[in-house]
């Protein structure tokens, strides 16, 4: 009885301690981007770097080129 219950006790260890260090963090490697698509020249650019021109999103290259 009192090996079973330390095997018990060992798996219970293993289970609960030692396998989620080798687990990888949910969530944490993926970033959502969000894309748009300028409205000049159709190319799709990270919201971030876009401008709002008129309602529509337009790339800095194409605002540089006005």
């Amino acid at each position: 009885m009192a090996k079973i219950l330390m095997l018990g006790i060992i798996i219970a260890i293993i289970y609960f301690f030692i396998l989620p260090r080798f687990q990888r963090p949910k969530n944490s490697d993926k970033k959502i981007q969000n894309f748009v698509e300028c409205k000049k020249c159709g190319t799709f650019i990270d919201i971030k770097e876009s401008v709002i021109k008129n309602g529509d999103y337009i790339c800095k290259e194409c605002i540089n080129k006005e």
